[in-house]
């Protein structure tokens, strides 16, 4: 079985006046629904996409308002549900989460929905009956 994505959305960049001024530094949700290829419905599932830089001073290191204390030092991070882009180019961001997706097999929709959680929170991730 194999997924395909139903919609998709780069949250608040979908105009490109809204892109961020630096483009390599910045940070925004993707959220999309997606769902088995045969199927019209779907599941929403969402990941950050941000640049190394943005993530390493938002994520690793937290800068001080105050100047006479230092930055603070985070310990390592995992990246799950990041996708990382050192540059933003909302055409080849879409490709590559499109091109992730399809790539993706299962037996059944709950084996395809977990293999996808493993890159992107799903809505029922920790769901138990």
């Amino acid at each position: 079985m194999r997924a395909s994505i139903k919609s998709l959305d780069i949250e608040g960049l979908d105009d490109p006046e809204a892109w961020p001024e630096d483009l390599e530094y910045f940070a925004a949700s993707i959220v999309m629904t997606i769902g088995p290829d045969y199927e019209d419905a779907g599941e929403f599932f969402s990941c950050t996409v941000c640049s190394p830089l943005w993530f390493a001073e938002n994520v690793l290191k937290t800068k001080r308002q105050d100047p006479s204390h230092e930055d603070i030092q985070h310990p390592p991070k995992f990246g799950r549900h990041y996708l990382f882009a050192t540059r933003f180019n909302e055409k080849l961001i879409v490709e590559a989460v499109r091109h992730w997706v399809k790539s993706q097999e299962g037996v059944d929709w709950q084996d395809l929905a977990v293999r996808l959680s493993r890159n992107l929170a799903w809505e029922f991730e920790d769901y138990r009956e």
